[in-house]
């Protein structure tokens, strides 16, 4: 066991925890603060926002923010009953529904993103050079590339 300790994987995992921890909870709560929305909900809407026309299906939101399609199932019927998004029927598959913010729903991301850009640039991008930014841009992609959750693939 003493050997494992100062391992430098397991000190490099905690170290990302804590990074995450502490910018992550950070931004959490100056989202809920501007915008009311939790980070869940800010993710989907986000989410949706980066897709073409501002929506897709849940199937593919699922595979985007890696839940379980009874978690994402859950998530979207409050959102929906929240008012932040609709569902409509998808033009080529009758048993897909496409999910499309609200005007509501893009009022609070857009809330939510003048509040978290500022905070979140402070957090990760101002301490680093230009150079710096790109390598950890760079790091972060082939890490994912090569974990089970994989990166996002592009729209």
């Amino acid at each position: 066991m003493t050997e494992h300790v100062e391992n430098e994987a397991v000190v490099l995992y905690g170290d990302i925890l804590r990074l995450t921890d502490a910018v992550g909870g950070r931004a959490e709560q100056v989202i809920r603060e501007a915008s009311g929305l939790g980070g869940s909900e800010f993710e989907v809407l986000l989410r949706l926002a980066r897709h073409p026309d501002g929506r897709t299906t849940s199937a593919r939101l699922a595979e985007d923010l890696s839940f379980t399609s009874g978690g994402l199932t859950r998530l979207i019927a409050r959102m929906e009953e929240a008012g932040l998004l609709t569902r409509h029927a998808h033009p080529d598959d009758r048993r897909a529904a496409l999910l499309e913010p609200t005007p509501r729903g893009r009022e609070l991301l857009h809330r939510a993103l003048d509040a978290h850009v500022p905070q979140i640039t402070a957090a990760l991008v101002d301490p680093l050079t230009p150079v710096e930014r790109l390598v950890l841009r760079e790091l972060v992609t082939k890490l994912l590339t090569h974990s089970s959750r994989g990166t996002v693939r592009p729209r």
